[in-house]
């Protein structure tokens, strides 16, 4: 019989996954009873916090959308699902009390509109849609969409400065946090003159990029804190 009240506080803990080169942590809030998922390789997402090198941990990429996504697993006789560690997926099936319900789920390939800066998207000033970019936070390739136009005015130069890079391969794709609430990148912003006046530049940046000329800092980046 099962011991989790549905009704009872829910707590963060976290399941770990591979993440391109990296194991990251994807932090949730449950109430499910920590003794009845011991298998799964849940912890405390308190202990993940702190230090110079802190483990690198992501939340909310379940969303429409999110990727990636730990796999979530079903207690047959009790009939609780949870998530679970994918190092610890195949002793918990194995085990014949739990059944895999949703596989882990990555980013997979999609066509870009351009392979990199530099070469314009077709429309100029006018161009419609985005791309995917990338820049690295937390130890993490962070994704979001970027509109076309706004690709156009960011010069190869200025994209390798600041960190951005264009995803290509499926194993780039594979990697990438879209839609993740943390962490979440710096930003950074430059003016640019126009026939109708000034048009600002705004954008993420990764944690070691560096500002190129006329670019300024606006936001510092942010990481799980508990």
């Amino acid at each position: 019989m099962a011991i989790t009240n549905i009704y009872g506080p829910r707590n963060l803990r976290a399941v770990s996954m591979p993440v391109g080169g990296i194991t990251g942590f994807y932090v949730f809030k449950t109430n499910v009873d920590p003794s009845e998922v011991t298998e799964l390789g849940q912890v405390d997402a308190a202990t993940l916090v702190g230090g110079d090198l802190a483990t690198p941990v992501f939340v909310g990429t379940t969303g429409t959308g999110g990727r990636p996504r730990p796999a979530r697993v079903k207690k047959k006789k009790e009939g609780i699902s949870s998530l679970a560690s994918a190092a610890n997926i195949a002793t918990a099936i194995a085990s014949k009390k739990w059944q895999l319900v949703k596989r882990a789920l990555y980013q997979g390939k999609i066509a870009q509109k351009s392979t990199t800066f530099g070469t314009p998207i077709t429309g100029g000033d006018a161009a419609k849609g985005s791309i995917l970019a990338v820049v690295n936070t937390s130890g993490f390739d962070w994704a979001w969409r970027m509109p076309a136009q706004q690709f156009n005015k960011i010069t190869s130069a200025e994209a390798t400065g600041l960190g951005i890079s264009i995803p290509n391969t499926d194993i780039e794709f594979k990697r990438l946090l879209v839609k993740a609430n943390l962490p979440r990148p710096g930003r950074a912003f430059r003016t640019l003159g126009t026939t109708d006046g000034t048009l600002r530049i705004e954008t993420f940046i990764s944690d070691n990029g560096t500002l190129p000329a006329e670019w300024t800092g606006i936001g510092e980046a942010l990481k799980f804190a508990g």
